[in-house]
């Protein structure tokens, strides 16, 4: 009888997965589960390229880390030091020399009629450079004045790879990153309008710790930039003291 029990359901699966089949007058209907087993897997690949459609840039167009940078130049205003002390410890776990440039109360403008830009890539030779400006843009009353100055400071890179970070903002932005926007190409403007970090009591620079969570956000999104370089998270304890970090002040 086992014997029979089992030729029948054996028949019945085939029976299921089959195209339909007629015997005499009759076509045997097909049960519903096969449709349901391969739905599964239907609804997983929909989700997988519903995920891959929110990232900056397609998954098809993702490319392999750059692993020959080993010189990194992170500079920009007050909110630079504790994100180029954060940045550096994943330049220990991964290979490459941070140096920090930090001018406090700078600008855009500062920055671009300084020379400052060309004394530190002459010291610091970088593979990669990591701006980090606008903080001190917030108030500005005509935000596309600034356009050109945004534009120039990339022409002083001279072709070197670079990514441009925004400010962490702690309130409404009225015209910074529609500005950046305009003048730093698609792919390497990190864009973050909210980030809840830990901050100061000044309530707008971030504490060290902040400073490793803003830091952990942007390079989990240089991987997906237009370029992208090492970003193995550090160990806990990760030493920088191979690291070099300069601190300007206003009047430097």
């Amino acid at each position: 009888m086992w014997i029979l029990i089992t030729v029948a359901i054996v028949i019945f699966i085939g029976i299921s997965f089959s195209e339909e089949i007629t015997i005499g007058q009759y076509t045997p209907k097909k049960a519903s589960f096969p449709e349901t087993l391969l739905a599964k897997e239907e609804s997983e690949e929909d989700s997988r390229i519903e995920i891959q459609d929110t990232l900056p840039i397609s998954v098809e167009t993702l490319v392999e880390p750059d692993t020959t940078v080993h010189s990194v130049l992170v500079f920009g205003d007050s909110m630079t030091h504790h994100l180029a002390m954060s940045i550096a410890k994943y330049g220990t776990k991964n290979n490459y020399k941070v140096t920090g440039v930090t001018w406090e109360s700078s600008s855009i403008p500062g920055w671009k009629g300084s020379g400052k830009i060309g004394k530190y890539l002459d010291m610091s030779k970088p593979d990669f450079v990591i701006i980090s400006l606008g903080s001190n843009e917030m108030e500005l009353k005509n935000f596309e004045r600034r356009i050109p100055d945004v534009e120039n400071i990339v022409e002083q890179l001279d072709g070197i790879p670079f990514i441009w970070v925004g400010p962490p903002l702690w309130k409404e932005d009225k015209g910074v990153y529609p500005m950046l926007e305009k003048g730093v190409p698609k792919g390497q403007l990190f864009k973050i309008e909210t980030l809840d970090i830990e901050r100061g009591p000044d309530k707008v620079h971030p504490t060290r710790k902040g400073a490793d969570e803003w830091a952990d956000t942007l390079m989990r999104w240089i991987r997906k930039s237009s370029h992208p370089i090492l970003t193995e998270y550090p160990d806990s304890g990760t030493s920088i003291k191979d690291h070099t970090f300069i601190y300007l002040h206003p009047n430097d």
